[in-house]
């Protein structure tokens, strides 16, 4: 290996390390769970997402869907919570289950579509640009009740 590859891998290794220096370590992932309503009626079968505002990337994000009642636990990194941390809070339209996307399905569809109260979700809460909502889960405090508004 030629003298000026040996200095150019260590001025890499240099740089590489110096880069992950002073990167604080992302912050504990805390239980948090809830319910969606809107006008004090529960939003079932819609998709939550806790955004962190922190630099670790799409891992970090907590997601769940409520249930019939509009209760919903979130996941992170494959264990129950979000980062306890600022996050954006979207909520929108769950995906529509697998066993309702055939041809032979679209009646089912068209029932499940029915059957989901409370619609629709109020647009602004869908997109990271436009929702108003933002938390701060915490150890001490697991419930994080969505009120949205029309």
């Amino acid at each position: 290996m030629s003298r000026f590859m040996r200095r150019g891998l260590g001025c890499a290794f240099v740089v590489a390390l110096l880069a992950g220096c002073g990167k604080a370590p992302p912050p504990p992932i805390v239980p948090v769970e809830g319910v969606v309503r809107v006008g004090g009626k529960p939003l079932p079968n819609v998709m939550v997402k806790f955004i962190p505002q922190i630099d670790y990337g799409p891992e970090y994000v907590a997601t769940g869907v409520t249930d019939k009642d509009g209760k919903f636990q979130l996941t992170c990194k494959g264990q129950p919570g979000a980062c306890a941390c600022e996050n954006i809070v979207v909520v929108a339209e769950a995906d529509i289950p697998d066993r309702l996307l055939s041809e032979s399905a679209q009646g089912e569809l068209a029932k499940y579509k029915a059957s989901l109260a409370n619609r629709p979700v109020p647009l602004k809460y869908g997109t990271l640009a436009e929702t108003p909502l933002r938390i701060t889960p915490s150890a001490g405090k697991p419930t994080c009740d969505l009120e949205l508004v029309r």
